[in-house]
């Protein structure tokens, strides 16, 4: 796969999390069981604000299971839960193979506020 179609990819993952309605996102929950045991790319989101990360997973349930730095983020800065989302794509085998580059392309033309965060905190 070529770095244009990976980035073609990328994009069109970003638009599909970007313009998912916050209502078909998936709440918040203690269990975090509606969250699909796939791989996928994720975006939290804020009702208002819209994306503030973005993340992949080999299983993205059991990934906000083991606790999210990003939800901890959204607590800090006092945001209601019922206005904090997951908005998932599930990934076919082949986009699983280049997860790594599909994530990169879509942090650089997002931006996400808490990416730049947890990058920081970890250096």
């Amino acid at each position: 796969m070529t770095h244009d179609a990976i980035r073609t990819e990328a994009l069109r993952i970003l638009e599909i999390l970007i313009s998912m309605p916050f209502e078909e996102c998936f709440p918040l929950r203690k269990e975090f069981d509606v969250l699909p045991s796939r791989p996928g790319l994720y975006a939290v989101k804020h009702k208002e604000e819209g994306i503030l990360y973005i993340g992949k997973a080999l299983n993205v349930r059991n990934r906000f299971m083991g606790g999210h730095k990003a939800l901890y983020y959204a607590y800090l800065d006092r945001l209601d839960p019922d206005d904090v989302r997951i908005a998932v794509v599930t990934l076919t085998y082949n986009q699983r193979l280049r997860a790594l580059d599909l994530e990169a392309l879509m942090l650089q033309v997002a931006k996400p506020r808490y990416n730049s965060r947890i990058r920081q905190s970890q250096d």
